[in-house]
C-alpha cells in the first residue's frame, strides 16, 4: 500500500533540481515528492501542471488583481480588483490596508496577498516592472 506524500498533505510541491524553461515564461519540473508535474509562473509559487489552473486563468483574462489567499486550505478567499486605482502608489496603499483589514501579517496568519502584476526590478536607479516572459536573444553571437 503506498503512502501519502508530504504535498498531499500541505498543498505545498517542491519542485526537482531540474527544471525547463518554457516560451510563456513558466518553469517547469516534477515535484519531488508526489513526482507528479508541477509549473510556476513567479518561481515561488508551484502548482500541478495537468488540468487547469484557475487562479492562473483569472490573471491572464481578468487584469491585475489582488488575491486573498488561504496557504493552510490552498483557497482563494477573494479576488480585488485595482482598475479603479489610478497609480502604482494608490496600489500599494491598497495593499496596506487589505493587509491591516484581513490581518495578513499577523504572526499566526494564514493568510497571504498576491499581487498579479509582474515583479519589480530596479533599472537605471527606478523601480520598473518586469514582463514575465523569458526573452530570447534575436541572434546566437557568431551566427551568420
Amino acid at each position: 500500500m503506498e503512502s501519502l506524500t508530504k504535498c498531499w498533505f500541505t498543498r505545498e510541491h517542491l519542485p526537482d533540481r531540474v527544471r525547463r524553461h518554457e516560451s510563456d515564461g513558466s518553469l517547469h519540473s516534477t515535484c519531488r515528492y508526489c513526482r507528479r508535474p508541477v509549473v510556476t509562473w513567479d518561481r515561488r509559487n508551484w502548482s500541478l501542471a495537468n488540468g487547469i489552473d484557475v487562479s492562473r486563468l483569472a490573471e491572464m483574462a481578468g487584469g491585475r488583481v489582488l488575491t486573498l489567499i488561504d496557504t493552510l486550505s490552498d483557497y482563494v478567499v477573494r479576488r480585488f480588483t485595482v482598475a479603479h486605482l489610478a497609480s502604482e502608489e494608490e496600489v500599494e496603499a491598497y495593499k496596506l490596508d487589505l493587509r491591516a483589514q484581513y490581518r495578513v501579517d499577523e504572526p499566526d496568519s494564514a493568510l497571504e496577498l498576491r499581487d498579479s502584476a509582474p515583479p519589480r526590478v530596479r533599472r537605471g536607479g527606478k523601480m520598473q516592472r518586469v514582463a514575465a516572459t523569458m526573452r530570447l536573444p534575436a541572434a546566437l553571437p557568431g551566427a551568420a
